[in-house]
């Protein structure tokens, strides 16, 4: 059995002090923000896709829209119109315009 020196078999357990605890702690925390900041960068990522993918819907719709109202407007120019209400006693006068 070949010879070693007592420190080297001897099992390592933390020391129970006040400035290791804090250290572990802190090492802990860090830890967890570095993994939350990887995931929200990772949701943020997946956002900017989505988003792309929509925006490039959305100017693809409104090209089509704009090329809908442009044929429209070519097939036929808009003509503008002026209606009135006319009320029943005004009827009656237009009806018989001598009055009675």
């Amino acid at each position: 059995m070949p010879l070693c020196e007592h420190d080297a078999t001897e099992i390592r357990r933390p020391h129970k002090s006040r400035l290791g605890e804090s250290l572990l702690r802190l090492s802990q925390n860090l830890d967890q923000t570095r993994t939350a900041e990887q995931r929200a960068l990772d949701q943020f990522q997946k956002w900017q896709e989505r988003w792309s993918d929509r925006r490039d819907q959305i100017s693809r719709r409104l090209e089509l829209i704009d090329r809908q109202l442009e044929s429209l407007v070519q097939d036929r120019r808009p003509q503008l119109s002026v209606v009135a209400h006319v009320h029943e006693d005004e009827q009656a006068v237009l009806m018989h315009p001598s009055g009675g």
